[in-house]
């Protein structure tokens, strides 16, 4: 069949190549379906690019890659999801494809966000064997579900996707963006406000990550980002692939997020030994008292990455319903002593319609703070807080170290280079 596939994120602070379309074109072309790829990113009128393309190729179907349905910040919140959705309205009208929607977007809620955008099918989960299978279902008259579930389909441990043969990689890196590759799927977390808790978690052959990575390195992409959602969430399965890499001699930099724990010594030395250059602690307040990890896992994190040259930028949540001031004091204060690099700090929660958080406010409402936003589908972002941003810097205490998210728009690889 002829697919088209579409990358409708113009959000460029800083631009993201599409890897999740990098992958899906590998797959299509391995099942010997004709693919070409629309990359909107710097596009200056998209509609009229989107449109001119697809009635030059005349796909059968038009699949679109959704990263995220808004920015999450609360500050200089910016929602994707409405644009999305005109593209996909351009779509109907330049030719009769069916549109086909996928991406971690989607982990907000399957069919809410297949309904606010007007998909005619949407796979919720990894897209390499459930778009295919979608496809298949096409071909022979069938009709498919209108969701497909990404994760019951098998995963590739060994598959080497081939890059930078469908993105042109020149716009991104002249505008600060950076190549980026997975290593896993999944969560084995269970974080009360994060869409990817629990989620089937899988891992890729070291093998074929080196193969990937050594790709991209001969391609030019020395500087790279990882798009796992945490790295360590099996310590074995991380330090096996850190010694294949650093085997490979590969010559890159990179920068990777992780959780506390789990962690030891010889983690941060395999990791300086690959080109690690920053790693970004991801922590909340509520795992902090709940007992997921302590203060003193955090200092141990942080020293034994700095102990290697290793950049440490932590992403600090907080604000959760119940937590008092003077919990929240504790933490900043120890951040101030153990000095990471830097520390972002959020203090409005985006809440997702299936979270934890999110059943939990659905239910009954919190006995303090305020929820912002009216979208019975939480689609549209709707957020809970009870502090502010003065309250933020009054905590801060004029330290530098401390940064309120949503006020810049820059990353943390970024920050700390």
């Amino acid at each position: 069949m002829r697919v088209a596939l579409v990358n409708p994120n113009r959000y460029l602070e800083p631009p993201v190549i599409p890897l999740g379309i990098e992958y899906i074109a590998h797959y299509l072309d391995r099942e010997k379906h004709e693919v070409e790829v629309i990359d909107l990113a710097f596009a200056a009128d998209p509609a009229a690019a989107l449109g001119e393309a697809l009635e030059s190729f005349g796909p059968e179907v038009v699949g679109f890659s959704l990263r995220n349905v808004d920015s999450s910040l609360y500050h200089d919140n910016v929602f994707f999801l409405e644009e999305a959705a005109e593209l996909i309205s351009v779509c109907r009208r330049a030719c009769g494809a069916r549109v086909v929607a996928g991406g971690s977007a989607f982990l907000a809620g399957p069919r809410e966000v297949a309904e606010f955008t007007g998909c005619d099918f949407a796979v919720y989960g990894p897209g390499e064997r459930a778009f295919p299978a979608l496809l298949r279902y096409l071909e022979r008259g069938a009709a498919p579900p209108r969701l497909l579930d990404g994760w019951s389909y098998s995963f590739d441990r060994a598959e080497v996707p081939a890059r930078g043969h469908w993105i042109d990689y020149g716009p991104y890196m002249r505008k600060r963006g950076i190549a980026g590759f997975a290593t896993q799927t999944g969560c084995r977390a269970s974080c009360a406000f994060c869409v990817e808790a629990g989620l089937p978690w899988r891992s890729r052959e070291p093998r074929a990550v080196v193969e990937e990575l050594a790709g991209l390195r001969v391609k030019g992409c020395s500087e790279l980002h990882l798009c796992d959602c945490e790295f360590n969430q099996d310590l074995d399965t991380a330090k096996e692939l850190l010694k294949h890499m650093a085997g490979a001699e590969l010559g890159i930099s990179w920068s990777l997020y992780m959780k506390p724990l789990p962690h030891d010594e010889k983690l941060f030395h395999l990791l300086a030994e690959t080109g690690a250059a920053s790693v970004t602690l991801s922590v909340d307040s509520r795992s902090l008292y709940a007992g997921a990890y302590g203060l003193m896992d955090l200092q141990s994190a942080v020293v034994l990455a700095q102990r290697e040259g290793i950049r440490v930028a932590v992403d600090l949540l907080v604000g959760f319903p119940g937590e008092s001031r003077e919990e929240l004091r504790d933490i900043f204060d120890f951040f101030r002593a153990v000095r990471p690099e830097t520390v972002g700090v959020t203090a409005w929660l985006r809440v997702f319609k299936y979270t934890e958080l999110g059943v939990d406010m659905r239910s009954r409402s919190p006995a303090a703070g305020i929820i912002e936003g009216d979208d019975a589908d939480y689609v549209r972002p709707v957020y809970y807080s009870w502090l502010t941003v003065e309250d933020c810097r009054e905590l801060a205490c004029g330290d530098p170290l401390f940064r309120i998210e949503g006020l810049e728009r820059r990353s943390n690889y970024e920050r700390l280079s």
